[in-house]
């Protein structure tokens, strides 16, 4: 059965932990081009709401979720329990730590690098295949400038937007909108060496 993104904030067991939210996780999965078979993987992957997607729509592929924090580990187990997902490894390290062994790449995305961003990259780029998805989200200005840094020079393709949502909250008889924090998403595509 086709997987559709989006499943609702409220269904995954976040804790304290960061999370993508549900209209970002739509625009991120969309832009990964995840196929069923795909091979991923999630970077900073927090509660794992990314990861859970990305497994879900690659049923006959392989997820692997890189997260530091032990919370972070265990809500991530909780959640591949709830949603029933056995096609994803969880690996704790602060990439690029924990990259070094893993198979070619369909997909790359990076919600967090904790400082390590062009040791990711380099991993990045050297697991991804041709044709392979790299798709970063950043909630500061300066991971934001830091990707567009990375990028440069490198055999990608690339562009980015930043998303604003807001979404609705009833007041009484009327409604709201109650706007989530900014982001900007890039999205690259790796090509072959000197095209």
């Amino acid at each position: 059965m086709r997987h559709f993104f989006g499943i609702p904030d409220e269904e995954f067991i976040r804790g304290d932990v960061p999370m993508t939210k549900c209209e970002i996780r739509k625009a991120v999965m969309n832009e990964a081009r995840i196929e069923e078979d795909s091979i991923v993987l999630d970077v900073g992957a927090g509660t794992g709401s990314i990861s859970i997607e990305a497994a879900l729509a690659a049923p006959k592929g392989h997820v692997y979720a890189i997260e530091r924090f032990d919370k972070g580990i265990d809500l991530i187990n909780e959640n591949m329990k709830k949603f029933n997902v056995n096609n994803m490894t969880v690996i704790k390290s602060k990439a690029p730590e924990g990259m070094e062994e893993l198979p070619d790449l369909d997909a790359v995305i990076i919600g967090g690098s904790a400082g390590g961003m062009t040791g990711i990259m380099d991993e990045a780029q050297r697991l991804l295949k041709i044709g392979g998805r790299l798709v970063v989200t950043a909630v500061t200005m300066e991971t934001g400038y830091t990707i567009l840094k990375e990028l440069k020079g490198r055999p990608f393709t690339y562009e980015g937007y930043q998303m604003s949502i807001s979404r609705y909250r009833k007041a009484g008889p009327y409604h709201l909108l109650d706007p989530l924090s900014p982001i900007f998403i890039v999205s690259a595509t790796r090509i072959a060496e000197g095209e």
